[in-house]
C-alpha cells in the first residue's frame, strides 16, 4: 500500500513502546514515516513493486495476443453465443414481466366490476 499524502501523519514508538503520534492507515502503511524506513529504501521498493507489476502486464499482454491467434474464432463463437442466450433471457423477462402487468390489469378490472 502507497502512503496515502496527508492523511498518513506518523507511527513512531520511543523506546516504552508507547505511540507518540498516530497513523491513520490501520497500520498497513508502508510510507517512510509509518514503517520508519528510509525514503531511499521507500522509493526503491515502490520502484520494484512498479516494475513487477508491469512485468506482469507485458506477459499478460503476450498470451492475449496468443490466445487471440490461436482461439480467436472459437472465442468470437462462444462470445457470441453467450451474448445470444442473455439477450433472449433479456426478452423473456420483458416478455413476463408485460404479461404479469396484464394479469394484474385484468384482475384488478375484474375485482372493480365485482365490488360495483
Amino acid at each position: 500500500m502507497e502512503c496515502n499524502g496527508p492523511q498518513c501523519s506518523t507511527l513512531r514508538t520511543n523506546s516504552s513502546n508507547s505511540e507518540s503520534e498516530s497513523c491513520s492507515c490501520d497500520g498497513g502503511c508502508e510510507c517512510p514515516s509509518c514503517s520508519g524506513q528510509d525514503m531511499l529504501k521507500f522509493a526503491e521498493i515502490m520502484w520494484h513493486k512498479a516494475a513487477m507489476a508491469a512485468m506482469f502486464e507485458a506477459k499478460k499482454d503476450r498470451i492475449k495476443s496468443r490466445l487471440e491467434k490461436s482461439f480467436g474464432p472459437t472465442l468470437d463463437k462462444g462470445a457470441d453465443a453467450v451474448v445470444d442466450a442473455i439477450s433472449k433471457k433479456i426478452r423473456n423477462a420483458v416478455q413476463s414481466s408485460k404479461s404479469e402487468q396484464e394479469l394484474h390489469q385484468k384482475l384488478s378490472s375484474i375485482l372493480s366490476e365485482a365490488a360495483n
